[in-house]
């Protein structure tokens, strides 16, 4: 069965505002492209560093523009109050997608987490999507608790799990009903191959190597392996400046792109060299 392929998307600026063009330039692609949906104000784009205003800004600016892709709005503030907040604009604005991150910086307790999630599911009839990325918030959200969430809110209909841990990856496929996508890139052909929905994927920004992973029939390595070496090369610059960078020289076609990331984020200073990129996009 051919899985899905969600881009998180990058959240375009230029001189500090959002920038519009840039913006629709991505969504055609994901739709001239046919991924499966794409993802407003995710951790490529740079969500933690967004204001309240400008987080539903991007996301009511997706919804105009959107070509008719399945859309997914994050809608995480790490504030419960705030969060709700948002979502309530995000599903007034017309995503039936949310998505929700547990919070982050505290060391908080499954217990807590869940509680987190559980008021939240509760307050909407919309899909939810739980969001595990232990590397950005210092915290994994257990298969127990998501186990234990989706047994009591019918709202949760899945997870993307940024873990990179396969064996936790396989407990959460274990849970009845529930979508899991994987949310490491170079993880994506064997999560597939493990029953994985699909793939939330940050290199789809710019290269359609997991497109070609979860769509095509036949032999995938080499697209696996192209998205490995992808990989290890963008672990040496920051992100997501890089995946902005790579998105305007290789998607726009722009030849020196400047000035392209908010604050605190500064323009990637020493972008790798474009064949060394070309032979892996």
């Amino acid at each position: 069965m051919t899985s899905s392929i969600i881009i998180p998307m990058i959240t375009p600026h230029k001189k500090g505002r959002l920038d519009l063009e840039a913006l629709e330039g991505l969504l055609e692609y994901a739709s001239l492209n046919s991924f499966d949906g794409a993802f407003a104000a995710s951790s490529t784009g740079g969500c933690a560093s967004l204001s309240y205003k400008r987080h539903l800004e991007v996301l009511g600016e997706v919804v105009k523009m959107s070509p008719g892709i399945k859309l997914f709005a994050n809608i995480s503030r790490n504030d419960l109050e705030e969060t709700l907040d948002m979502m309530k604009d995000a599903e007034d604005i017309g995503y039936e997608n949310l998505v929700i991150i547990n919070p982050y910086y505290h060391r908080y307790s499954q217990e807590s987490m869940r509680k987190y999630f559980s008021d939240i599911a509760s307050g909407t009839h919309e899909s939810l999507y739980l969001y595990n990325n232990p590397s950005l918030t210092g915290l994994t959200v257990s298969p127990e608790t998501v186990a234990s969430l989706s047994s009591e809110h019918s709202s949760i209909r899945g997870i993307k799990d940024s873990g990179g841990d396969l064996d936790r990856f396989s407990d959460f496929l274990q849970i009845p009903g529930l979508e899991v996508y994987q949310g490491k890139d170079h993880l994506l052909e064997e999560s597939v191959r493990m029953g994985a929905y699909g793939g939330v994927c940050s290199t789809s920004n710019f290269s359609l190597n997991t497109l070609h992973v979860a769509h095509d029939s036949g032999d995938v390595s080499p697209y696996t392996e192209k998205i490995r070496k992808v990989t290890e090369i963008m672990k040496k610059h920051e992100v997501p400046a890089f995946h902005n960078y790579l998105f305007r020289k290789f998607v726009l076609g722009e030849k020196s792109p400047s000035d392209y990331m908010n604050s605190p984020f500064s323009d990637l200073p020493n972008p790798p060299g474009d064949q060394e990129l070309l032979d892996l996009l």
